[in-house]
């Protein structure tokens, strides 16, 4: 019987995600040019979906735009989309995070040193391929710790060390020490953005004390994907869902369920977390207290009080 429902201390929107949507909510507004997103704002499915109901259009690539603004998600891009973007014309506002353009700013500038860059992370994720597309020959992209006796000794040139802001930290300090004895003069910089880190110790904190965790986002979110992966290792019932109604009742069956936390990825808007909420308080008959870390209090019903 579903007695708490635990609430992690950090989840949802962080600084770069608010940013980004604002960013393009107030382009959207201008209604005398065509407006179009390059990629997605933000990785989750609920916030594309509104931009597309207020008719902002959204494109995978350059060559489907044609006219008018584009705007460049928070995950950043190659400067050579910038570049093109503005030779075909396009008025170009840039939502890339702050913390993923210092990771630019980093990789550009050991690379001027004569550095070559080992980035862990994923060479799919829109993220990764914008910092690849700043300097394509001088960076080689590391998915697991699993490549690198693979990977040249490289005794001969100077190397640095950088991150998807995204990754698992546990997964890149490990790797960072792996590489530092392979490569004894490799330089390490730690580019894991803040709200990652704090969103992964939050779910380390409050997966030991649940029995099954609740990660809202969508699967295109690398930090959902991992904030789940992180609670299902702990606790054994690490689910990632879109929304509240992708919860089944079934889960609840085994009487052993008794403490739920929920958690939610940097880019998840809080109010879809708060309607997983009150979804669990309805299932367990309106009597689940909701554990808030935030304020330390406890709230009865929670869905009475949204009413």
């Amino acid at each position: 019987m579903l007695k708490k429902i635990m609430i992690a201390r950090h989840h949802g929107f962080c600084m770069g995600v608010k940013r980004a949507i604002n960013i393009a909510e107030e382009t959207a507004q201008d209604k005398d040019r065509k407006v179009t997103i390059l990629n997605e704002i933000v990785h989750n499915e609920t916030v594309v979906q509104r931009f597309r109901d207020q008719g902002v259009g959204q494109a995978y690539s350059l060559d489907d735009v044609g006219e008018g603004t584009l705007i460049i998600s928070a995950h950043g891009i190659a400067p050579h989309v910038i570049e093109d973007a503005r030779a075909k014309g396009l008025d170009v506002i840039d939502a890339t995070c702050p913390l993923v353009t210092r990771i630019y700013n980093i990789v550009m500038k050991v690379i001027e040193n004569g550095y070559h860059v080992i980035h862990f992370g994923d060479p799919h994720h829109d993220e990764t391929q914008g910092v690849v597309g700043h300097a394509p020959d001088k960076i080689t992209v590391v998915t697991s710790k699993e490549e690198l006796p693979n990977l040249p000794d490289w005794t001969d040139r100077k190397l640095g060390l950088t991150s998807q802001s995204t990754c698992n930290q546990n997964e890149v300090a490990e790797f960072q020490q792996l590489a530092k004895v392979k490569w004894p003069h490799i330089e390490i910089f730690d580019t894991i953005c803040n709200a990652t880190t704090q969103r992964q110790n939050a779910i380390l904190d409050l997966a030991p004390q649940v029995n099954m965790v609740l990660v809202v986002g969508s699967k295109t979110s690398a930090n959902s994907v991992r904030l789940a992966q992180i609670s299902d290792a702990i606790c054994g019932r690490g689910i990632l869902i879109s929304s509240a109604e992708d919860i089944r009742d079934e889960w609840f069956a085994d009487e052993k369920i008794e403490r739920v936390g929920v958690s939610a990825g940097a880019s998840t808007p809080e109010f879809l977390v708060e309607a997983v909420i009150q979804r669990l308080v309805a299932l367990s008959g309106g009597t689940a207290e909701v554990i808030l870390p935030e304020r330390r209090e406890r709230i009865k019903n929670v869905a009475s009080q949204a009413g």
